[in-house]
């Protein structure tokens, strides 16, 4: 070939190190971090999808609470994975699930973090693509969506309250489709 095997040879790239399959630990779930008020907003998150029926409803939580735990964020193709072996579950709407549910959950644990923290304000970023269900046949709320939450891009508000948008209350990532961010002020 190119002569190359020497430099990846078994022991000269490990440097005596244990095959992978050796040393990668399992992880196991940590909902340790996740306060009750969490769980249950997931669960009713859940509810709200209404394609989710009752002998579901635990697999999808299970998968919702496998990929947010193990990766301190979320991991939506694993998510996305799981959710479309569920039997009825098409691979779109696995995806739309994982990626509506991971940022619902994102955005509360990252309220929830700021606040315990004593940070009270932050700055609301949109994040540049569109806050739409479905940006490539949008409807005319999904337009109204995305058109407030540019608005609102730089705007400073209550973390505790949210941002009044189209006369509701809300935060970044806490909508269908949206994939805003927020800046913490920090108090000093």
């Amino acid at each position: 070939m190119f002569g190359l095997g020497k430099f990846f040879s078994k022991s000269s790239l490990c440097n005596g190190m244990k095959e992978p399959s050796q040393t990668t630990p399992t992880v196991a779930d940590d909902v340790s971090g996740f306060s009750e008020s969490v769980k249950a907003n997931l669960k009713e998150n859940i509810r709200l999808l209404g394609d989710i029926d009752s002998k579901n409803f635990e697999d999808v939580y299970l998968a919702a609470v496998h990929s947010i735990s193990n990766n301190g964020g979320s991991n939506l193709h694993r998510f996305a994975t799981e959710l479309s072996d569920i039997d009825g579950m098409t691979k779109t709407q696995a995806i739309q699930i994982a990626r509506t549910l991971s940022n619902k959950t994102a955005s509360l644990i990252s309220r929830e973090r700021q606040l315990d923290l004593g940070i009270e304000y932050s700055v609301w970023r949109y994040a540049g693509a569109p806050c739409m269900t479905n940006p490539s046949s949008p409807c005319e709320s999904d337009i109204e969506r995305d058109t407030a939450h540019c608005k609102a891009n730089g705007k400073r508000y209550e973390i505790r309250k949210g941002l009044t948008i189209n006369g509701k209350q809300t935060w970044p990532g806490s909508e269908d489709g949206c994939k805003c961010t927020s800046r913490p002020v920090l108090p000093f």
